[in-house]
């Protein structure tokens, strides 16, 4: 049976089939046999794609044990983020400045820039080449007409423009797979799906995304009509434009972004129905808001945003079995002569998965209540979750009868686990409850809660406009009020120590506290940031969030001294459990964390 980007259909699916022209088949470059439109699931593709009342899906082909790499994905194209917190990095293969380089090659200390539009960042010749012939040719043009445009264009200005220059490279990405100039390269990168020509335009979309007040909006704005004028120039081919109608240059575009192709499924409007430039325009602008990934970093800080088609056949789950993260190239494996590569995006199992369980991720941050992750998720995807989380009371957490002891008692209890044994950590007093109760029960009214969280806001503004004068004591002065609202001893009502406005209110204190050399009263929040964290993400069993941050209590542990060398060498065993499984038995903040056991043993 014909495949969708190398992974197998399972079902009768007529939207994964192919026909002469390679429809959606998609490029996999195999340590065996390398590359090339493979009818069928090559070895190291772990899922297949199925069809189902939500569309095509994703299900397991084999019984995958957690940590599995299922099947690891290059971007059509990648954006890093071009201005904000993140250090420069590399437009093509993501290396940030200051990095390690193993392969010697790169520029460490200051990437260079365009020269042209002077935003884009390279560490490598090689990378600027092929980044040049794969997108940003097309973006390059986009910010130099911006600017032209807005003379005194902003920071913020630009970083706002980036998802429609990301557009220009997924168009220029397409015109090159339609024109069969851009192939995965065996040599490089192994095991890895690199998607076709088609399958983008086989993303999914809200059937409201051409509606009048959204259309005007988008189509008018400044930078969908550089955007716009950039394509049309492009579709028909150098210095053929001036033969060509703009009806010619239209129907190219339409066709190399493949609406226009018999497969290409719009929801509403009819499969043989022409697509104009402009509909065109706001299905692609909506397929980036469904479906683009941000790209995060092994500190799961977000660097930039990629387009991973392959990837969007995951479905969301609020109570998911599959986690993304990214591989970026360090240089280790590079051939002389060939460019970095851009950023693997991976699907990880984060649970054991059984053969025929649907692969499912999740859209949004689960420690929101169901409330919350379903408004959200209507907002952003256009539809309202139906998992096992949202509709079912089916994960529990234990904790203690008595609610007064539950703030630390997850990490304390993990801790006590790993250093007596499974069979030590029966305790009678312990009762189950409910995920959503545990993270959200609270006795107060509405407008109470409101009034809490309002005082909440005013006081973390306080802080901010406090360090930002430079002033110490009153920015944690007023973090520590704002977390004395929800832990002051003479309230007498009840509101979960692990809810989400206290977990925030505590992360933006611990944060003071260590850079002001806080350290003791640091620790002291980073457990209770710890004992959330666990509780949140007990029904995932492995998250790279809690194994960060018992990473970073472990280092915190053994700079205490040698009094807490005990604690340290736990916290670090349990936080490589879990990054063994989130980061990969390889990465070197698993190696670190190897050395840091070895040394934290010898020591006690």
């Amino acid at each position: 049976m014909a495949s969708i980007c190398c992974i197998p259909t399972i079902d009768d699916c007529a939207d994964c089939s192919t026909n002469g022209d390679g429809g959606y088949s998609c490029q996999y470059s195999s340590s065996g046999s390398g590359s090339g439109n493979i009818d069928g699931a090559p070895q190291e593709i772990k899922m297949g794609v199925k069809t189902g009342p939500h569309g095509l899906h994703a299900v397991a082909t084999e019984d995958i044990p957690a940590g599995t790499v299922i099947v690891q994905c290059l971007p059509l194209a990648q954006s890093p983020i071009i201005h904000g917190p993140a250090k420069p990095t590399c437009f093509r293969c993501f290396f940030q400045e200051g990095d390690d380089d193993l392969s010697g090659r790169r520029k460490t200390e200051t990437l260079f820039r365009c020269s042209r539009c002077q935003i884009a960042r390279y560490c490598s010749k090689e990378c600027q080449m092929c980044d040049w012939n794969e997108g940003h040719k097309l973006e390059c043009q986009f910010y130099v007409k911006q600017r032209k445009i807005q003379h005194n264009i902003s920071a913020s200005d630009e970083e706002a423009a980036m998802p429609k220059a990301l557009m220009l490279r997924v168009f220029a990405a397409l015109k090159l797979l339609r024109d069969k100039q851009l192939v995965a390269d065996a040599s490089m990168i192994k095991a890895a799906v690199r998607c076709g020509p088609n399958h983008f335009s086989s993303l999914a979309v809200s059937p409201q995304h051409h509606s009048p007040s959204k259309s005007t909006k988008v189509l008018n704005s400044s930078e969908m009509k550089i955007v716009k004028s950039i394509m049309m120039q492009h579709a028909i081919g150098k210095g053929k434009q001036k033969d060509s109608s703009a009806n010619e240059q239209t129907a190219a575009v339409v066709q190399i972004w493949g609406y226009n192709d018999k497969r290409a499924n719009d929801g509403e409007m009819s499969r043989e129905k022409s697509f104009t430039l402009d509909q065109a325009l706001l299905k692609t602008d909506d397929a980036f808001r469904k479906n683009n990934f941000g790209i995060l970093d092994a500190l799961h800080s977000s660097i930039g945003e990629g387009v991973y088609p392959c990837a969007a056949l995951l479905n969301h789950s609020c109570a998911p079995n599959a986690i993304l993260r990214y591989q970026l190239d360090n240089g280790d494996n590079l051939v002389e002569g060939k460019a970095y590569h851009p950023p693997l995006l991976q699907i990880v199992a984060c649970r054991d998965i059984i053969k025929g369980e649907e692969v499912t991720h999740s859209y949004v941050d689960l420690m929101l209540s169901t409330k919350e992750r379903q408004a959200r998720l209507l907002k952003t995807h256009g539809f309202t979750c139906e998992c096992k989380r949202c509709v079912e009371v089916e994960h529990v957490v234990s904790l203690p009868q008595e609610r007064t002891l539950w703030e630390k008692w997850p990490l304390e209890h993990r801790l006590h686990v790993i250093d007596q044994g499974e069979g030590h950590g029966q305790d009678n007093n312990l009762v189950s409850i409910d995920l959503e109760t545990a993270l959200n029960q609270c006795d107060l009214g509405e407008r109470d809660r409101a009034a809490i969280l309002d005082c909440a806001e005013l006081l973390t503004g306080q802080a901010h406009q406090s360090m930002l004068r430079d002033d110490v004591d009153e920015e944690l002065n007023s973090l520590r009020s704002t977390i004395n609202l929800w832990t002051d001893k003479d309230i007498d009502w009840w509101w979960t120590p692990f809810n989400l406005p206290l977990y925030s209110a505590r992360s933006q204190y611990f944060t003071a506290l260590l850079a002001n050399q806080e350290i003791a009263e640091a620790v002291d929040q980073l457990e209770f940031i710890v004992s959330t964290l666990i509780v949140a993400f007990s029904h995932v069993q492995h998250h790279p969030l809690l194994g960060l941050q018992l990473f970073t209590l472990g280092d915190l542990y053994a700079y205490m001294g040698r009094a807490w060398g005990r604690k340290a060498y736990l916290t670090y065993f349990y936080a490589k459990e879990l990054m063994t499984i989130t980061h990969g038995v390889d990465h070197p903040m698993v190696l670190q964390l190897n050395q840091k056991l070895a040394e934290q043993a010898k020591a006690v």
